[in-house]
């Protein structure tokens, strides 16, 4: 698994490699992170899991979020896409795809459960809480 960590990505997504002790560790609290389909809610990380990358960044480091939904027609079909949206500190907006739409609520009522720095939700008029 190739480790990359969102916080350090900028607005032209270039990525700064993770040494190797530092792999290790999050390779251990990945392991044993609650799944929630493509994330897994580690103690001090969020890890999300696509092909064999795993993007994660640090519950501090994260200042919004929310779920997006997306839909169109392909034909007669109705189809939906759900993303996991996520804003650190460094105001980069990260758009994680999610299987499932209750993963991603799931994941969203852990972080606001659990880190109250962490603004979770939309309001009404499309503005963040």
């Amino acid at each position: 698994m190739k480790f990359v960590c969102l916080s350090d990505m900028t607005r032209n997504n270039k990525q700064v490699r993770t040494s190797d002790m530092e792999k290790d560790a999050l390779t251990a609290e990945f392991k044993s992170a609650k799944r929630l389909g493509e994330v897994r809610m580690g103690e001090t990380h969020l890890f999300y899991r696509y092909f064999i990358r795993v993007r994660y960044t640090s519950y501090e480091e994260i200042v919004k979020a929310y779920l997006r939904e997306e839909s169109g027609e392909s034909g007669e079909f109705l189809l939906k896409e759900y993303y996991l949206m996520l804003e650190t500190k460094n105001g980069v907006m990260h758009k994680l795809r999610m299987e499932r739409e209750e993963y991603a609520r799931e994941a969203l009522n852990y972080l606001e459960n659990r880190y109250s720095n962490i603004l979770v939700g939309f309001d009404r008029l499309g503005q963040s809480k």
